[in-house]
């Protein structure tokens, strides 16, 4: 009877937690091949009582039960050599840990492992709390996501992800190794000779790894930091050199429409058109005077905004609208906002607006084009707003236009801009609304107050 209740309440669920948690590793469900998991845990559970009614020491036992794991896993789930290994490995070193962490709070209360074996309750008790364990894991694993394989994609975030994964789990082997070294005589002590690894004779072989991690933990660290810095580097720099890049087009733009002007009113003169020419220089000084109001008006903004990337990119954007005869105003009601976003973050959502903005108003003939910029803030949210004139879209293409790859440029080229811009405003929980009605485009980008 006690087998019985043994296997069926605490062997299978044991196997079938093991299970879950090694597929969480590739975030895959246990539920997705119910069968598998079935057979699997009613054949581990068996190979488990079956060594332990064969009195198989603990060190070849858990091996064996490694085997086992690996086997079972090739078999009903046909994975890989490589992966079964690595996910039985992990089910394994999950099993010992758990088994550890449960010796260690019953051996604190002076409850040994002989005692605990002999009283019901407590072995209920015990069983209860190393099941408390793996449920504890799965569900941290399951509800994160958590996919080992993006961390081996190739790509510079990637790239540091998995050096700061190598660093979690070298320091995290480094703390057990610590941890085990503390408790190891105390443990040997108390709990019968299962545990022959808690011997004298391991003790230097436990510092001399403990030493080896340090020492690789301090090299991947000092890795890690480098690729930080370099990478926190481009993605800041890069904000820069598109400025100055706009501006250099804007300044070059606005060399050949003055050329353009003077030629204008040199020809005029030569033929003797004054009262031409005085007129278009009329017409050339009101909307100079026009632009200029606009461009004092964004530059007193811009004199307000403290981040230097922030300032750059919104004075480069302002110096192609005056190339381009974009009427640009802009409205910052808080400037402390800005502090609660990452930088290259707001230079994505405002860059790519703004670009997106200028494309379109440019299609309007000079005296229709304009864009608006409002950031400002509400009790409840802080908001971006950015309107501009240009060709309307269709309201059954509205949601297409934040597409990977949708563009209304005729070589087709781009498609990235929206798309950018929806992403970061996702990861921070903010929210997207686009209007497009009568020659007039509206982007609304909110932002839940922290």
């Amino acid at each position: 009877m006690d087998f019985l209740l043994r296997f069926l309440l605490v062997d299978i669920p044991e196997a079938f937690l093991l299970l879950t948690i090694s597929l969480a590793l590739f975030n895959l469900s246990v539920f997705e091949k119910k069968k598998q998991a079935i057979l699997f845990s009613l054949l581990f559970a068996l190979t488990g009582e079956l060594l332990t009614l064969l009195e198989v020491l603990y060190q070849p036992k858990v091996l064996l039960m490694f085997l086992c794991t690996t086997v079972l896993l090739l078999g009903l789930y046909r994975f890989n050599i490589l992966k079964s290994v690595f996910m039985g490995t992990f089910a394994i070193a999950v099993m010992l840990l758990a088994e550890s962490i449960i010796l260690v709070i019953f051996n604190s209360q002076q409850l040994f492992l002989e005692e605990i074996l002999s009283s019901t309750m407590l072995a209920v008790v015990a069983r209860t709390f190393y099941l408390g364990v793996y449920v504890g894991i799965a569900v941290l694993l399951r509800v994160n996501n958590f996919d080992i394989r993006t961390l081996f994609k190739h790509n510079q975030l990637n790239r540091l992800n998995r050096y700061l994964f190598l660093l979690i789990l070298l320091g995290s082997i480094e703390f057990f190794l610590i941890l085990f070294m503390n408790t190891s005589f105390f443990l040997r002590g108390n709990n019968s000779s299962i545990f022959a690894l808690y011997t004298p004779q391991f003790q230097l072989f436990f510092q001399l790894a403990i030493l080896t991690l340090f020492i690789a933990i301090v090299i991947l660290f000092r890795i890690y930091l480098n690729l930080t810095i370099n990478q926190v580097e481009e993605e800041t720099g890069t904000p820069y050199l598109n400025s100055i890049q706009d501006l250099f087009t804007a300044v070059r733009s606005i060399k050949h429409d003055s050329l353009n002007h003077y030629t204008a009113i040199n020809g005029l003169l030569k033929k003797e058109l004054h009262s031409h020419a005085k007129e278009y220089v009329e017409q050339l000084l009101k909307e100079t005077v026009l632009i200029e109001r606009s461009a004092d008006s964004s530059s007193q903004v811009l004199e307000r905004i403290k981040n230097p990337a922030i300032a750059s990119l919104l004075q480069s954007k302002m110096v192609v609208c005056l190339a381009e005869r974009i009427s640009l105003t802009m409205e910052i009601k808080k400037i402390s906002q800005f502090s609660h976003y990452k930088t290259y973050d707001l230079i994505k959502i405002l860059g790519n607006l703004l670009d997106n903005a200028i494309r379109a108003t440019s299609y309007e003939l000079e005296e229709n084009r304009y864009i608006r910029l409002e950031w400002g803030q509400t009790e409840n949210e802080h908001y971006l707003y950015i309107e501009n004139s240009g060709p309307t879209i269709p309201e059954n293409r509205l949601q297409e236009i934040f597409q990977t790859g949708y563009t209304t440029k005729k070589n087709g080229e781009g498609g990235l801009g929206l798309a950018i811009v929806k992403n970061v405003a996702e990861r921070y929980n903010g929210k997207i609304q686009v209007k497009s009605a009568d020659g007039v485009t509206s982007f609304y980008i909110s932002f839940v107050n922290r």
